[in-house]
């Protein structure tokens, strides 16, 4: 039997969707394991979308770089190794000299220093925005507790994805970056803005002891980062003309596709609350 691809996305989505829930919720290795998953898939579906601009790099970045980026992660002050935390200029100096060596021979003289400055920027922005990940949980403790704040960033993603969709779809006149991604409009960001504020105000004085001036300042800020990060993947994958980060997730792409407006939320987020709690 065929499935639609919208059926196979909702299917994929009420099994996945409470699945991921479980893991971060039991917290300690379940929890670990899954954001770990989600770094090195993300690191995994960047390489591969270079590749597409830069065939001659080959499949080898694909294989070595995302357990790099998981590995930065770990060692980050809030991962699982953080006390080996010493180790992390290092693990990401040889990482780069990795990138540099297969560059020089791999690719042609003109391609080199544009992929190895696209590569490493990935590496490095990946092993920043995993660390957000684990960071937006109060250690490794199961709980709703522990992950309320990475709620907050996912909850404020959800949102504002699904009130720009079904706004912009039917309201939406006035496109918001037309040679970047035609199908987002101005009306679809402004209810999305609007979504992901009234959410953040309930969300944040709820689970987060915020005032309620803080979330609403942050849930605008927050918004304004989902659609940013959105924008951002689009202009990755018309960059490098594919359609989906990767299929992964049947009916959904892959995790860049739905992780995109987290790009910029998740360490916004952590470091708003650092400052609010000083």
């Amino acid at each position: 039997m065929n499935l639609s691809n919208n059926t196979v996305r909702i299917l994929f989505g009420l099994v996945a969707g409470p699945a991921a829930l479980a893991l971060l919720w039991l917290g300690g290795w379940y929890r670990v394991g899954f954001l770990s998953f989600i770094v090195g898939a993300a690191m995994w579906e960047y390489a591969r979308i270079l590749r597409a601009r830069y065939p001659l790099a080959g499949r080898e970045p694909e294989t070595l770089l995302p357990t790099f980026a998981a590995l930065l992660v770990w060692l980050s002050p809030v991962g699982p190794l953080a006390k080996l935390a010493q180790w992390r200029e290092l693990t990401i100096c040889l990482a780069v000299v990795w990138i540099v060596l297969h560059a020089f021979r791999q690719l042609e003289r003109d391609e080199a220093f544009p992929w190895i400055a696209k590569m490493s920027a990935g590496l490095l922005y990946f092993g920043v925005w995993g660390g957000s990940l684990f960071a937006l949980c109060a250690g490794r403790s199961g709980g709703w507790n522990s992950i309320s704040a990475l709620l907050l960033a996912m909850g404020v993603c959800w949102v504002g994805d699904t009130f720009a969709y079904f706004f912009g779809r039917a309201f939406g006149k006035h496109k918001l970056c037309p040679q970047l991604s035609p199908g987002k409009s101005v009306e679809g960001a402004v209810a999305a803005v609007v979504a992901t504020t009234a959410f953040s105000i309930w969300w944040g004085p709820q689970f987060l002891g915020l005032e309620r001036f803080q979330a609403l300042m942050l849930g605008i800020l927050l918004g304004v980062a989902g659609i940013l990060g959105d924008l951002l993947e689009s202009v990755l994958k018309r960059w490098a003309g594919v359609k989906d980060s990767s299929k992964l997730l049947p009916g959904h792409g892959g995790v860049l596709d739905r992780m995109d407006s987290l790009f910029l939320v998740a360490p916004l987020l952590q470091a708003a609350l650092v400052a609010l709690r000083r």
